[in-house]
């Protein structure tokens, strides 16, 4: 499975997707389809010295894992891949997004994702460069008081989460950046409503989650207008209008009231729930009527409170589903911890400015360093091999081993590396040697 996985990903990249080129003449001694497997493999690797090490293996041996496993006939220079890749759009990455979720699709594994018989997106908005004073015109800008400056760059994150499933399915970003012509500055919300618009075409039938941010009227209309559900975090210092009718339907004794007992054998909770539905978002004569529902956690020994949060969604709310919306809801948090916490922190270094440029290039690199970390995914549900070895080493150190052998030695192709690393390391069958 993993040859084919490999193979069908180099193949759009070379055959399917045309990027630019602003080189112009047919003396061009390096394609563009190298240009983005090169920088693709310094993600999919995490290693930044990646292309360096083949580099050297190449002028020493005359043969490189550049080329044997990602398939890059010649390897460019750093800077001529930051400035190749400065004028490329970061939405050409989109059919790679595409193709890695058809995997998914057609291995079922989608399928075990489906939370009230839908997908639970979550959406979360992210900063990945901060600087004053590496900036370009897509830059997000804030002045402080002292007239001091900061630019910025972030965006969206959507990611399919599961309840019961610590890995999430990374979606293609949406970018929060200043376009040419515009008075006001780029924000989350704007940025997500563009989302709903590019997302129609992955043809999932989803619940959006979000936090308070996103639990204004205008954005639960174009969520619904998007064909999707939603369930949000709703504050009430954010919504008050709505609260004070929740505080009334309370006070006359009319809200719903349920209680349900969570959690593993050792680990029972008690689940308690406040919901009402059909009350109005905000003031407005014809403001949105929403279902709310309120979920407290109490651990069932201690009797001690552990969570507590409030949501609006437009699934008409009962005692027989109120526990699955409220599930649903909390699952938000895993955009935060399984997603972008780990872009940060667990060898993706999300946050490092792996070149900025002046055009698209820190969106066009975040974009494909999602990708890379989409692609691990993929590789873990359908590479046995890949999950194998994953097992046995946590991943910052996997990738570390990793690049320890492809510095070191050669592999004919990325599944001999997967073999050479879950090797039985005290067997005779299979030594270094048989790789070099």
């Amino acid at each position: 499975m993993n040859k084919k996985i490999f193979k069908n990903f180099k193949d759009v990249i070379k055959k399917s997707t045309k990027f630019p080129d602003k080189r112009r003449g047919k003396n061009i001694s390096i394609k563009m389809e190298d240009i983005v497997l090169s920088a693709f493999s310094m993600f999919h690797m995490q290693s930044s010295s990646f292309l360096e090490f083949q580099r050297k293996m190449e002028e020493e041996t005359g043969r490189n894992n550049a080329k044997s496993i990602f398939d890059i006939e010649r390897i460019a220079s750093d800077n001529h891949i930051r400035d190749m890749l400065d004028y490329v759009d970061p939405s050409y990455l989109a059919p790679l997004y595409k193709v890695q979720l058809g995997y998914l699709k057609n291995a079922k594994i989608l399928d075990s994702y489906k939370h009230m018989d839908k997908y639970l997106i979550a959406l979360d908005g992210t900063q990945y460069h901060s600087s004053k004073t590496i900036c370009c015109k897509n830059c997000l800008t804030r002045e402080y008081k002292e007239g001091e400056i900061t630019y910025s760059h972030q965006a969206i994150t959507p990611v399919i989460v599961f309840p019961n499933e610590s890995r999430v399915i990374s979606l293609m970003p949406e970018l929060i950046k200043n376009g040419d012509g515009e008075d006001k500055q780029d924000c989350e919300i704007n940025a997500s409503k563009r989302w709903l618009k590019s997302s129609k075409s992955l043809n999932l039938k989803a619940i959006l989650l979000g936090d308070d941010l996103y639990s204004r009227e205008p954005f639960c209309r174009e969520t619904l207008k998007s064909g999707y559900d939603f369930i949000f975090v709703a504050k009430e210092e954010s919504h008050k209008i709505m609260y004070e009718h929740i505080n009334f339907i309370e006070g006359i004794g009319e809200i719903d009231e349920h209680e349900t007992i969570e959690g593993k054998a050792n680990e029972k909770e008690i689940w308690r729930y406040k919901f009402v539905n059909e009350v109005p978002i905000n003031g407005k004569e014809d403001a949105l009527k929403v279902n709310w529902v309120e979920l407290e956690i109490f651990d069932r020994k201690t009797s001690k409170q552990t969570y507590k949060n409030a949501f609006i969604t437009n699934i008409k709310i009962t005692k027989s589903n109120v526990h699955d919306i409220a599930l649903g809801g909390r699952t938000r948090w895993k955009v935060e911890n399984e997603n972008n916490n780990i872009l940060k922190t667990k060898g993706y270094h999300l946050e490092h400015n792996f070149g900025h440029g002046k055009e698209h290039l820190s969106g066009f690199l975040f974009t494909l360093n999602i990708l890379a970390f989409l692609f691990h995914t993929v590789l873990e549900f359908l590479d046995e091999d890949y999950a194998k070895a994953r097992v046995k080493l946590p991943r910052e150190e996997f990738f570390r081993e990793i690049n320890v052998l492809t510095k070191h030695l050669y592999f004919d192709d990325w599944d001999t590396l997967m073999l050479f690393m879950i090797r039985d390391r005290d067997s005779p069958k299979i030594h270094a040697s048989d790789f070099i």
